[in-house]
């Protein structure tokens, strides 16, 4: 890894050869800034770099398939795909995974962040694959359909959540080949894509209305869940005399959106009691996401008895992926324990 430094940019990183097979995976439809900036601008410790590009690095060198498309056709599904990360042991590799005993396991499904305008693959996807990864367990990372520029009409939702569903479904197929099993799994995600995660629980567009198994676990990131919270944001915004960015409020509701129309897709306002267990964490500090969602979700946990542990730490900032060196180090294993708990207790009431 000498190569990578902390002044690395993101686009020098994406091209790596050593990398390549993954590399369009790292960062997604990046303005041409964000592309020149360096690897320290977003926390090379604190996001993983080093240990996720260490795990990709042997990803690619196994050879073995890692990039699955979604669906068989489709203009606009084309780029709906899964990433997949077996675990560090045994070896990889997909034929001798049943042999090796590692067939079977829960697997972890991650929606990256970026507004549903783009995936931040490396930071909110790879990276907590890698640990998982270390910890045992296969995963998956979902690069979902996304929307860059206006107009806005028809409104990008609810594409994510079909391709949502239709991973999953891929993994059923698949669990031999994949060696996993199709219960017990759990969605992870970051930011808009932890909307995306906690939509799977709801009633109006979670798994029910796809047919399929709820996951045992939802292990949320700074989750943008609250339409009503961003709504706000920008109404204050406007009363200040101040230009706000809703593009991601016109991804969801298109660009004539009400307050009435967003909460549709407001997660707070169609969870019952069926809602799977959630993991939280969150920053006070993040100047993107208001920890008020994370803050409204728990709230929402608490009346309808979800079982649920929450990790909100006074600073952090946003995206912070691994949070290593924050007041959130270690959140990945206290997510994976948490998980784990929810499938043994599952186990215990089924006896």
């Amino acid at each position: 890894m000498n190569q990578v430094t902390p002044e690395t940019t993101i686009g020098e990183l994406c091209g790596h050869e050593e990398f390549k097979p993954l590399s369009d995976y790292f960062f997604t439809n990046m303005t041409e800034d964000v592309w020149n900036r360096p690897l320290k601008y977003y926390g090379f410790e604190k996001c993983g770099f080093a240990e996720t590009l260490e795990r990709i690095k042997a990803l690619v060198a196994s050879g073995m398939p890692l990039i699955y498309p979604v669906y068989q056709e489709g203009d606009d599904k084309e780029s709906v795909k899964l990433v997949f990360m077996p675990p560090v042991s045994p070896v990889l590799s997909m034929t001798s995974s049943h042999a090796s005993g590692n067939s079977g396991k829960p697997y972890v499904l991650i929606c990256p962040g970026g507004a549903y305008a783009r995936q931040w693959g490396m930071i909110e996807g790879l990276a907590l694959g890698a640990r998982m990864n270390r910890l045992g367990y296969p995963a998956f990372v979902l690069y979902y359909r996304t929307a860059q520029k206006p107009p806005f009409d028809p409104p990008l939702m609810p594409k994510p959540i079909e391709d949502l569903a239709a991973a999953i479904r891929l993994i059923e197929h698949r669990a031999e080949d994949f060696g996993v099993r199709k219960e017990d799994y759990a969605v992870a995600g970051f930011s808009a894509g932890a909307h995306l995660a906690a939509e799977w629980g709801t009633v109006n567009h979670g798994f029910a209305r796809y047919g399929l198994n709820g996951p045992a676990a939802l292990l949320l990131g700074y989750p943008s869940i609250s339409t009503d919270l961003f709504f706000d944001a920008a109404e204050e915004a406007g009363r200040k005399g101040q230009e706000a960015d809703v593009s991601y409020l016109k991804r969801l509701g298109g660009g004539s959106f009400t307050r009435e129309s967003l909460r549709e897709y407001s997660v707070d306002h169609h969870m019952d009691r069926n809602y799977p267990p959630v993991y939280v964490t969150a920053c006070k500090d993040d100047p993107i996401v208001p920890v008020g969602c994370s803050y409204r979700l728990i709230g929402r946990l608490r009346e309808l008895g979800i079982p649920f542990v929450a990790n909100i730490a006074e600073h952090g900032g946003h995206s912070f992926g691994l949070g290593i060196g924050t007041k959130v180090d270690g959140w990945p294993e206290q997510a994976a324990g948490f998980w784990q708990q929810m499938i043994l207790e599952k186990a215990g009431k089924g006896k």
